[in-house]
């Protein structure tokens, strides 16, 4: 499960927006109903996609992934290396050629600052181009797990899809 993006040569197809959240150190109950709060929102917005990657590594220049194979049946475990910090969150989402993802990020914002009780997210719009590779890059290089639908099924699913100026 190491996803290492590099052959995916033209743009994504429609900006890529990016939900910063302020509030770190996230209880796992929190981060389910982020899951569960994006897997609602994305049956109303068929044509929105997201990538929802929890880490708790420091930042992707400190942080390695190791795959430990036991010789065992199944999927071999994916380790990550670096300086620990508390629970973060990097969560992007990206619309289809025709539709623009920004009504479902404020929908998910406007959701998100009522699950908490404050203002703790805000919607930043990226591009189509080099820095949404490097942003999804460096997400997925320190994720402990990931959360995607629609078009990042796609890229992800080939495992070495996006070419990036970062790595």
């Amino acid at each position: 499960m190491v996803y290492r993006l590099k052959e995916f040569e033209e743009n994504l197809p429609a900006m890529l927006y990016e939900i910063y959240f302020f509030k770190v150190n996230l209880t796992q109950k929190d981060i389910y109903s982020i899951k569960n709060t994006l897997r609602r929102y994305s049956k109303k917005y068929l044509y929105a996609s997201y990538l929802l990657v929890v880490s708790n590594t420091d930042s992707s220049h400190c942080a390695q992934r190791e795959i430990k194979i036991k010789g065992k049946r199944g999927r071999p475990k994916t380790l990550v290396f670096g300086n620990k910090i508390p629970t973060h969150i990097h969560l992007c989402i990206i619309g289809n050629e025709k539709h623009s993802a920004y009504k479902f990020g404020k929908n998910l914002i406007n959701a998100f600052n009522k699950r908490f009780k404050s203002n703790i997210c805000m919607l930043i719009a990226t591009d189509k181009g080099k820095w949404a590779k490097n942003f999804i890059n460096y997400s997925l290089k320190q994720a402990n797990s990931v959360s995607k639908n629609g078009i990042f099924n796609k890229i992800l699913e080939r495992r070495n899809a996006i070419k990036s100026e970062y790595f």
